[in-house]
């Protein structure tokens, strides 16, 4: 029973993840609707799938790209699977400290949401352009929570592992 607890503790580190895996098929968490416009984006922080927490659906630094075109409405609904606070905000680029927009994130993004919290929020792009989905939280953008947010001018909205 000890060596079974041990080999899972060494498989399990609760700073950088629950251990190895496979991150998921990213298109499961966008649903879209083309004829009302509208799109619901689910961000997991801390998916369980990597060997590193600082991640939305188990896809870090950029590598989950969602694809959002002008004008449609998106809720996103963020989630909090990680030991650390996070958060869910969409931001101009790197290193911004606020919401491009008022009402662009979470509630109090600088300090995210608690460990297995959750809300949403909604946001309409209303130009095309590069932009990123961040946690504010101080540390964690640096450490890869974040998503490319791609806003285009027009076409279907989409997600992909880039």
């Amino acid at each position: 029973m000890l060596s079974a607890f041990l080999l899972y503790a060494a498989a399990c580190d609760p700073l950088t993840g629950t251990g190895p895996g496979t991150p998921p098929d990213p298109t499961t968490f966008l649903r879209a609707d083309p004829s009302a416009r509208t799109a619901i984006l689910t961000l997991i922080a801390g998916y369980p799938a990597t060997d590193y927490q600082f991640n939305y659906d188990g896809y870090g630094s950029g590598s989950l790209v969602i694809t959002i075109p002008v004008g449609w409405e998106v809720t996103v609904q963020c989630e909090n699977h990680s030991t650390v606070p996070n958060s869910c905000a969409v931001v101009a680029g790197k290193g911004d400290t606020q919401p491009l927009e008022p009402g662009w994130s979470t509630p109090e993004p600088a300090k995210g949401l608690a460990p297995g919290g959750s809300a949403a929020f909604v946001f309409t792009p209303t130009k095309p352009g590069s932009y990123r989905i961040a946690s504010l939280v101080v540390g964690s953008e640096a450490s890869g929570m974040w998503a490319d947010l791609e806003v285009s001018d027009g076409g279907q909205a989409g997600i992909r592992a880039g």
